[in-house]
């Protein structure tokens, strides 16, 4: 969202008229905004099979834990279950090393008595949203006459003005699996790294230094123009 608001002072606008010098001090200037705001990017929960099937004395034993899918594709991101009831976000999530996702929420699909699953998790993809963004940049122009042919356009620009902090995606929404014991149908909780769903990055804050998503920066410009 934008707009463009000249300000009623100078000649030929309601205060403040006069022609004098007061007139070219006051007069030509002009204010502008631009909002900007959007939700935050579908986040994806996934689990974790990169570790080894643990069954001592059979074929399986070593072998990657990707086996125990139904389909024993490798090639796939895994999603789990989710747990009914539990909240997907924890209180104050995303911010000052909170993360932004519950690990709670989340817990292996079933398996049978081989340790295979049975099926695939049930979270859906996109079940999860970044923080919202928003930013709000303002200018404030001046163009004065000083000739027929000449003039002198001045302007300071603040981007981000109320320097609110914008921050990232999470790094890492992968839940380590923790295999069953052989035998046992039970699933075992998946357990979450120390990094889980944690944002440790603004927008654009990986050396990015144009763009939006940066703390306040104040421009100033002076143009001559014939």
């Amino acid at each position: 969202m934008n707009a463009v608001y000249e300000l009623p002072f100078g000649p030929g606008k309601t205060y403040l008229h006069d022609s004098g010098p007061v007139g070219r001090i006051v007069g030509g200037w002009e204010l502008s905004s631009i909002g900007t705001w959007h939700t935050g990017h579908p986040l994806t929960v996934k689990m974790g099979l990169a570790g080894s099937i643990v069954a001592p004395g059979t074929l399986f034993d070593g072998l990657a834990q990707t086996f125990l899918l139904p389909d024993g594709n490798d090639q796939t991101d895994q999603r789990p279950d989710l747990v009914p009831g539990v909240a997907i976000f924890l209180p104050g999530g995303g911010k000052n090393g909170t993360p932004l996702i519950n690990p709670a929420a989340f817990q292996a699909p079933p398996v049978d008595s081989n340790g295979n699953f049975t099926r695939f998790g049930d979270a859906p993809n996109g079940i999860a949203r970044a923080l919202d963004i928003w930013q709000v940049d303002l200018a404030l122009m001046k163009d004065t006459k000083l000739t027929e042919r000449f003039s002198m356009e001045f302007g300071v620009q603040a981007f981000n003005v109320f320097n609110h902090t914008q921050l990232g995606d999470p790094g890492n929404l992968t839940l380590d699996y923790n295999p069953p014991s052989l035998g046992s149908p039970t699933p075992n909780n998946l357990s979450a790294p120390g990094n889980f769903a944690v944002i440790t990055n603004t927008v654009n804050g990986l050396g990015t230094n144009t763009g939006t998503g940066l703390p306040r920066e104040l421009q100033f410009m002076l143009r001559l123009k014939f």
